[in-house]
């Protein structure tokens, strides 16, 4: 099994560069294995052997049931049910972090931690089996592929979390102008986001990845180029997640801070990335807010403050 745990420094140190580091592993047997999937190291806790699962009726058909760890009860997703593959004798689960909730999901075998190039991983195309619950896909040198899971996707299915959108709070300045973008790679949390806002009474642009927000905004800041106005009189803010194909989060942010056309125009992360480590890599490429998934009330209470405090300093 392999020894993922890193320093904070290190893990520190890719913010910024767009890149990331995945544990890749197995579902099914590894003979003629030729697709390996992934997860952010940042997502993982630690790796055990499969305990005594407690079970629980009426259930998902791939939650397999409750484990002790430690004295936590933890939730466990079968990943090779869900993916279809044959239940194999040696089972290791991945302990995960999730929007600060803990999960486990069962793979057959842990091969290692590999770093990419977000450049390197694209969407997964229509006719790649489950591409509604993967993030992106890349070809490893050796010719397999590596497909990352969309967490929020399986988690949503398997487990029932769903997001109280009643709880977003309504802008406290309302304008039929103020428009805000949006990033992110998981479908169910585009749906999430998109819904919190129209609550809040905002317009949104939407995209799949950084490259794609990044390619509006060049769009948005042409448009208003002949008027000889500030595109942040109108885009009153960006959101962004930070795992993405193309470009991920950091990078998108620190392109935004760099180009002057996007002045005054404020970046909230909103990612299931969580943990203290994750905000200080948003706060070393300037993020003016960090906000973790799943939570609309504070979601809406961050946006509608970052959008207030740009109206007080304009005026």
């Amino acid at each position: 099994m392999v020894d993922f745990l890193k320093s904070i420094d290190d893990k520190t140190n890719l913010a910024g560069t767009n890149r990331l580091e995945l544990i890749m592993f197995t579902l099914g047997d590894k003979v003629n294995q030729s697709a390996f999937y992934g997860l952010n190291v940042f997502k993982v806790r630690e790796l055990i052997t499969l305990p005594e699962l407690i079970k629980q009726p009426n259930r998902h058909a791939c939650c397999r049931g409750i484990a002790n760890v430690r004295g936590k009860a933890v939730p466990v997703i079968d990943l090779q049910k869900y993916y279809g593959y044959p239940i194999t004798e040696q089972n290791i689960l991945v302990i995960t972090e999730f929007n600060g909730k803990t999960q486990g999901f069962i793979v057959d075998e842990v091969e290692e931690i590999i770093q990419l190039d977000w450049q390197n991983i694209s969407e997964p195309p229509d006719i790649v089996n489950n591409c509604n619950t993967l993030t992106g896909i890349s070809l490893l040198s050796d010719d397999s592929t590596l497909m990352i899971i969309d967490v929020e996707q399986i988690i949503a299915e398997v487990l029932g979390s769903k997001i109280d959108v009643i709880a977003a709070t309504e802008m406290t300045t309302r304008n039929s102008d103020l428009t805000v973008l949006f990033a992110d790679d998981s479908r169910v949390a585009r749906l999430q986001v998109a819904k919190i806002l129209e609550k809040m009474g905002l317009k949104y642009h939407s995209a799949k990845n950084g490259q794609e927000a990044l390619d509006i905004l060049d769009e948005l800041a042409k448009e208003v180029e002949p008027s000889g106005r500030p595109l942040s009189d109108t885009l009153r803010a960006i959101v962004t997640d930070v795992e993405m194909p193309m470009m991920d989060g950091y990078m998108l942010t620190r392109r935004v801070k760099e180009d002057r056309r996007f002045d005054g125009i404020p970046v909230m992360m909103h990612s299931s990335l969580s943990a203290e480590e994750n905000i200080r890599l948003g706060e070393k490429v300037g993020v003016d807010a960090y906000v973790p998934k799943l939570r609309p009330k504070q979601f809406s209470e961050a946006l509608d403050n970052l959008i207030n405090s740009y109206d007080k300093k304009a005026a």
